[in-house]
């Protein structure tokens, strides 16, 4: 079965949204900058994912810019055959979809999968985040010991 190709971020809109999915692959032209709002929110974001690096430190990382999707795969691959045991952005494709896992850490009983978000409680939608992540990493060859939600704790 051929699917076409989809990031972990197109599946998580139509799932919220199927119009929006249509638009977004159809029309981008019509796609709007953020404001400073929305800016503000996706900073954050990367705030927080800058943060729970330090909870795996020495971890390398897959760049965003400059490189392929192909090659970001391709470098996630010689790092773990490497012995790398902490990846940040590690990229996977299976079935058309691709995801970059935000942390993938190699832990006493094998790969283990983390997904930080910058909110202070668990929602359907990050469940819904991690499982396809986890579908992605596991059909592509990777044997997955564990998958994590990082999330803000409000109480400290």
């Amino acid at each position: 079965m051929s699917f076409p190709n989809l990031s972990k971020s197109q599946y998580l809109r139509g799932l919220q949204c199927y119009k929006s999915l249509w638009l977004h692959r159809n029309h981008p032209d019509l796609k709007m900058e953020p404001d400073a709002s929305q800016q503000a929110v996706f900073n954050q974001g990367t705030e927080v994912g800058c943060l729970a690096q330090k909870l795996f430190p020495d971890g390398e990382p897959i760049q965003f810019e400059g490189t392929s999707f192909d090659e970001k795969i391709k470098r996630t691959q010689n790092l773990i055959e490497a012995g790398i045991q902490t990846i940040y952005e590690a990229t996977f494709k299976h079935e058309g979809v691709l995801v970059m896992v935000d942390i993938l850490h190699q832990g006493k009983h094998g790969w283990e999968l983390y997904e930080v978000k910058a909110s202070t409680s668990v929602k359907q939608i990050h469940e819904q985040d991690v499982a396809i992540q986890y579908f992605v990493v596991s059909g592509s060859g990777l044997d997955l010991d564990s998958v994590f939600l990082i999330h803000i704790n409000s109480r400290s």
